[in-house]
């Protein structure tokens, strides 16, 4: 069952890499599974003393970029960790996510269905029926580590604003 809240969030910064997604839900998990080669999601993980300090309370977060058109199913897609600063050594790039109030979408299961299923409730049942639109920021993929261990928690955020066209 996918559980929704809504929170209000600051800006923040991440640094990662990203790529081209071309409205192929199986690049996702190949990109993931590319930085995870190189080391990149294990460098995020070491990365942070203390996750409290994060707007997402993750190692690793994915962050779509589809605030200029979110209808649009492609766009550039991060793996990325939330931080003041990059890592030395790695040739990452910078994005500052903007403040918006989210809607987290939270779920349990195998990561791909989880996310899927978190997304097709978002956009097929909540939103429509709620008072509010796309907040045309990025959507993100966040996986916090203290829910995952205790069965795989999942969450998709989904920027919103109040939709005042009603």
């Amino acid at each position: 069952m996918v559980n929704v809240r809504i929170e209000s969030k600051s800006e923040f910064k991440i640094y990662g890499r990203r790529t081209w997604v071309e409205q192929d839900n199986e690049m996702f998990g190949q990109f993931w599974e590319k930085c995870r080669q190189e080391g990149l999601t294990e460098l995020f993980r070491n990365s942070h003393n203390n996750l409290e300090d994060t707007v997402t309370n993750s190692y690793s977060i994915g962050v779509s970029c589809v605030e200029k058109d979110p209808a649009n199913r492609s766009f550039w897609f991060y793996v990325a960790m939330e931080n003041d600063h990059a890592p030395e050594g790695w040739d990452l790039e910078e994005y500052t996510v903007p403040a918006s109030m989210w809607a987290i979408f939270e779920n349990y299961g195998e990561t791909v269905e989880a996310l899927i299923e978190a997304e097709m409730v978002a956009f097929g049942e909540w939103l429509p029926n709620s008072p509010y639109v796309h907040a045309n920021v990025p959507e993100i993929e966040a996986y916090p580590p203290h829910k995952i261990d205790k069965g795989n928690c999942y969450e998709f955020w989904l920027p919103i604003k109040e939709n005042f066209d009603e």
